[in-house]
């Protein structure tokens, strides 16, 4: 196991799926419940950032509330970030089914000393809610949100960010590792691919 930890946002508002998709089921089991027992084994510590926690109750995690509230995932990495004790933590959001505990070491393995982000490049985007952050990044992340500027990837251009590219990820899963449920028909598009 790692030292390090995976930090699951799931502060959202969710209003596209009208409803809290971290609790919804898929394949007999919430979306939180999948995504802490894909993580659980390569990390020694889960934080769960949320500002609703008497929904999480129960989980075999740390429950955090954003220390700068309102201003969507970043506010949640970096409260995330505060609440670890460890330098490196992968973070994902609580919506992803297929994530990779397997994904997520090897992005904290590949962060050499001077590194504070290591993030997945896939298909040409980059993919900053599934990745890793030092804890040398809360500073320019407060910058960023208290300057207004919530875009998680704002203060990139403060930090030293190592990209990992399409062929590293492959053997993990590829870009299904990133799919995100936004919308009942995502949900219907993760049952199909887990029904294949």
């Amino acid at each position: 196991m790692l030292d390090a930890a995976a930090i699951i946002l799931a502060g959202g508002k969710s209003s596209r799926f009208c409803g809290n998709k971290a609790l919804v089921e898929i394949s007999s089991q919430r979306l939180i419940d999948r995504v802490v027992y894909k993580l659980k084994d390569f990390f020694t510590l889960l934080v769960l950032v949320t500002n609703s926690p008497e929904e999480y109750q129960g989980l075999a995690v740390e429950i955090v509330c954003d220390l700068i509230p309102g201003k969507g995932p970043l506010s949640g990495i970096h409260a995330g970030l505060v609440a670890s004790p460890y330098s490196l933590n992968f973070v994902v959001g609580c919506d992803m089914p297929f994530v990779s505990g397997e994904l997520g070491a090897f992005l904290v393995e590949r962060a050499d000393p001077r590194d504070d982000a290591v993030v997945p490049f896939v298909n040409g985007y980059a993919e900053p809610l599934s990745a890793v952050y030092r804890k040398t990044c809360i500073p320019f992340i407060e910058a960023s949100l208290l300057a207004g500027k919530p875009k998680v990837a704002a203060f990139y251009d403060q930090v030293r960010v190592k990209y990992v590219r399409d062929e590293e990820i492959v053997a993990f899963g590829g870009a299904d590792c990133f799919f995100n449920i936004n919308s009942r028909e995502d949900l219907k598009k993760a049952f199909q691919r887990l029904t294949k």
